[in-house]
């Protein structure tokens, strides 16, 4: 089921608060297929929402042409040249198309720079609670992962406000630490970081020489007018020779299986990443029907892009009234990404995520996958239809107090 505004059913919001469980059922995701029966998926990091009707309209031309064999050099190049584009315009990072290389995806791009640009015997650090993946990776390259836990330092605008522990990051550094993964806009608490966040990481990379791998997939995302998102290559103190920066229109724009991401770096970075065997190679595993989505996504998609922002605020704001006074339960909701981050410690037990799969039918991310420490949390993703999350959090609630009572 596509999800278009140009299809004379009303607005978008009209058309998301339409979308129904059983909908997203027959659509068959890995979301809302994994768990069967009446079970709302709400783990896996994708939109309910659809995609732009631009992304659309490359999709079915690329099919219509017939233009779904290997990557011609004309698209690879306009691929590269818009991406450029967007970073230069979108966030004021001066980025050049010679700066950016194809791939499928981000987590490739990781694996790739841990195997061939860090040392042998070195660790990665990864501050927690991170995108599961990057806990993983690291020991399928034979590297040490160093789990670094931020902190909440108390509650901004009644959310939780995450904060790297810089301190951590350092010691890991001087201890010999390899590559530091820095996931901005931050997956799960959903963080815009600062300059000042981000200055601070660039003076430790340089004092101990340690590359920075930014994850930035989330960038488009951001839900707060007041904020805006700030490539950590942008800035003055990132050494470029130390940075590797991964991006896509996969998260934006809903488009994670068409398998095109980008790897932008510059300096002796972009010079050992080109000279390098298996990075370079990476190119080649780039899909043609991706690179024309994300041409399509970043030229002709910031309209949608714009509507979604705002409907998954709305969504956002409706989960924190309905989860406020919710005992047990204190929620982090972002300021960007479509993610939040519930903190169910205070109901006491290890595994949240399985109580509410199993007692309120609505699947999330245990908070355990995401760091060590970070047993009785849960993510929820927000990026769906109204309808649905709104039932949801009644869920939730409803299995909440239902535990209150029978331990009362």
């Amino acid at each position: 089921m596509a999800v278009s505004s140009d299809n004379g059913s009303g607005s978008l919001a009209q058309i998301f608060d339409s979308l129904t469980p059983q909908q997203m059922r027959e659509r068959g995701s890995l979301k809302w297929s994994q768990y069967p029966g009446d079970v709302i998926g709400a783990w896996v990091a994708e939109m309910d929402l659809g995609t732009a009707p631009a992304v659309e309209a490359a999709i079915r031309q690329a099919t219509h042409d017939g233009l779904l064999g290997y990557m011609p050099p004309s698209v690879s190049q306009a691929a590269r040249e818009e991406m450029a584009h967007y970073q230069r315009e979108a966030f004021g990072w001066q980025v050049e198309a010679e700066q950016v290389s194809l791939l499928p995806d981000v987590l490739s791009s990781l694996s790739a720079v841990i195997a061939s640009h860090t040392r042998e015997d070195s660790a990665v650090i990864v501050p927690t609670p991170a995108y599961m993946p990057f806990l993983e990776i690291p020991g399928r390259n034979g590297r040490s992962c160093v789990e670094v836990p931020s902190v909440a330092r108390g509650a901004r605008d009644g959310s939780p406000h995450w904060v790297l522990d810089l301190d951590g990051i350092e010691s890991a550094m001087a201890a010999g630490a390899g590559l530091l993964v820095l996931c901005n806009p931050w997956n799960p608490v959903g963080r815009v970081l600062s300059a000042a966040e981000l200055d601070a990481v660039a003076a430790l990379s340089s004092t101990y020489g340690v590359p920075v791998f930014a994850d930035e997939i989330h960038a488009p995302l951001v839900l707060e007018d007041s904020l805006a998102h700030t490539p950590y290559a942008s800035r003055p103190g990132a050494d470029p020779d130390l940075t590797f920066t991964a991006t896509a229109a996969s998260k934006g724009w809903n488009i994670p299986g068409l398998k095109c991401a980008q790897l932008i770096a510059s300096g002796q970075a972009r010079t050992r990443w080109e000279t390098d065997a298996g990075s370079a190679h990476l190119t080649a595993g780039a899909s043609v029907v991706g690179a024309l989505a994300t041409i399509a996504a970043l030229r002709e998609g910031q309209d949608w892009l714009g509507e979604v922002r705002a409907y998954i605020r709305a969504n956002r704001d409706m989960v924190s009234d309905a989860l406020n006074g919710l005992e047990g339960v204190e929620p982090t909701l972002p300021e960007a990404t479509y993610l939040a981050w519930l903190d169910c410690r205070d109901l006491g037990m290890e595994r949240p995520a399985r109580f509410f799969r199993k007692e309120a039918g609505v699947a999330m991310n245990e908070g355990v996958t995401f760091g060590r420490a970070w047993s009785g949390f849960c993510r929820l993703n927000l990026a769906t239809g109204r309808g649905i999350e709104e039932e949801t959090v009644r869920r939730i609630g409803d299995a909440v107090r239902r535990l209150s009572q029978a331990a009362s």
